[in-house]
């Protein structure tokens, strides 16, 4: 059977460089005949064959290590496991050797022992009820004359509080950070032996809200002083919703909100009747008027756009844009690709420029250099396409061609102000949130349950987006919400710890 194989011949295959130049370029202009395509699957086949057998050898080993741009082999891919970094607060458990030391002689007698720079970690995982209950047995004396009865004082906090501030972390982070309903959670507490009703989870959640909502009505300043905004919406239900007589409005919406200040992300949640557009007047009616204009992102939809003045720097989606072109690729493969592949190219120079670590003025004069002659040059193809009549206005190409064109100075901010983002993607992937919650949820029952959602949502999204664990900075504001309505600012997500190491600091003695 070897020697059969050996034998066997190979067909061989020819590719003419010129012609194959010609079928790339035409995969600019026109889907390709069954000719072109054979002569490209003739030069697929001389290039696997040069490549030698499969499985037999690494890519690397034929082609040589890949280099990065600094000259380095490039990295393959994890483990799979997580590094130690991304674990928040483990405990930790230093093992030492029984009867060996550092500097002692080796048990064979041929060397002296030395700690290595770094210790082995193994992972051991435990597992516990997300709330656990505690009877405290007070005794009770009384006296046998006067019949007073004497019993032990609770601990410090237990005596206001049946619910202590991380059980209500836990119980708000699973309903609004995981989308878990109440009646849900019950059934797993009194499944693990915590039976607790589902009203009464709402109970203990609702009323942390006036110790934390300082916290939510500061980083509702915050955003406003930002340099960038995102802006969305979703439907939210809000089931005892009340309206002013006059009012004929009938949709209820959750509005999304993602402010860039520095380093720092904020997320705010607002639900009711207004839209994107009048909750971003909202928010900028409390920007300090000393401020440079905020740049504005959001889709084109009228909604996110209304109460917008004409010198307001608004940016618009680039994804929704190429998003109109993915829809309908089916129907026109070949001019589809053509705006898919450019306003890839920018999507690619945005990701070169992140990991270059440009500040945004660099990242404004890079895609200036390099995203600015693509987008001309597809500016200058969709309106051929218009003039040409291959864009018919009512067909489904013609319609993307004209969003582009129509929204082409949006959509094209990231080319002109520093810090522009290309996309609202943040601002819809915290909405997601919000749709999860719905899926699960259906509905808020009324005007205070949205606006506890809102709090906790905004609070919980903003620890994410900050890499900060929700759980330790909700209970940390609930414990301190005395110091928090003091000064917010110590409090926020990306401040809090800091704080935290201060208070805990012995006091200087006195000289």
């Amino acid at each position: 059977m070897a020697a059969r194989s050996a034998k066997r011949k190979t067909r061989k295959v020819t590719v003419d460089l010129a012609e194959y130049g010609k079928i790339i370029e035409a995969t600019q202009e026109r889907t390709l005949s069954e000719a072109e395509r054979k002569v490209l699957e003739d030069a697929r086949a001389v290039l696997q064959r040069l490549a030698g057998p499969p499985n037999t050898e690494t890519s690397d080993a034929v082609l040589g290590k890949v280099k990065t741009e600094k000259g380095e082999p490039k990295k393959s891919g994890g483990t799979g496991r997580r590094p130690r970094s991304d674990f928040a607060s483990p405990n930790i458990v230093p093992l030492k050797n029984k009867g060996l030391e550092s500097g002692q002689l080796c048990q064979c007698g041929c060397g002296r022992l030395y700690p290595l720079k770094r210790p082995l970690h193994d992972r051991y995982f435990t597992g516990q009820a997300a709330l656990e209950v505690t009877f405290f047995e007070r005794e009770q004396l009384r006296c046998s004359t006067c019949g007073t009865v004497f019993t032990p004082d609770l601990p410090e906090g237990a005596e206001e509080d049946s619910y202590a501030p991380s059980a209500k972390s836990v119980i708000a982070f699973a309903k609004y950070g995981l989308g878990t309903p109440f009646y849900r959670q019950a059934m797993q507490y009194s499944a693990l032996g915590v039976p607790i009703a589902a009203s009464v989870l709402w109970v203990a959640v609702s009323s942390a809200i006036p110790s934390i909502t300082p916290a939510y009505d500061y980083l509702f300043q915050f955003g406003a002083d930002g340099e960038v905004a995102e802006f969305d919406d979703t439907t939210m239900p809000i089931l005892d919703f009340k309206r002013e007589p006059d009012d004929k409005r009938t949709g209820l919406h959750t509005t999304g909100i993602v402010c860039t200040r520095g380093e720092v992300k904020v997320a705010i949640f607002a639900s009711g009747r207004d839209h994107a557009g009048e909750n971003r007047a909202a928010l900028l009616s409390k920007r300090n008027p000393s401020l440079p204009k905020m740049i504005q992102m959001s889709d084109a939809l009228a909604a996110n756009t209304a109460y917008i003045s004409s010198d307001e720097l608004i940016a618009l989606c680039l994804a929704h844009g190429r998003r109109n072109f993915i829809k309908i690729i089916d129907s026109f493969p070949a001019e589809c690709r053509h705006v898919i592949r450019a306003i890839g190219t920018v999507y690619h120079h945005d990701s070169l420029s992140k990991k270059e670590g440009h500040t945004p003025q660099q990242r404004l004069e890079y895609h200036q250099q390099m995203s600015a002659p693509v987008m001309a040059e597809l500016k200058e193809w969709l309106e051929e396409q218009v003039a040409a009549r291959t864009a018919e206005p009512n067909s489904n190409f013609g319609k993307a061609t004209d969003y582009m064109l129509r929204h082409w100075h949006g959509l094209t901010m990231f080319l002109r102000e520093a810090g522009a983002p290309l996309d609202s993607n943040a601002v819809e992937r915290i909405l997601k949130k919000v749709v999860l919650m719905r899926k699960n949820s259906l509905f808020y029952k009324t005007a205070k349950g949205a606006r506890t959602g809102d709090i906790y949502l905004s609070l919980i999204a903003t620890c994410q987006l900050n890499k900060v664990n929700p759980h330790e900075y909700l209970t940390a504001i609930q414990t301190h919400s005395v110091e928090l309505k003091a000064t917010p600012a110590d409090w926020m997500p990306w401040t809090f710890k800091e704080t935290l190491r201060r208070l805990q600091e012995p006091a200087p003695a006195p000289t």
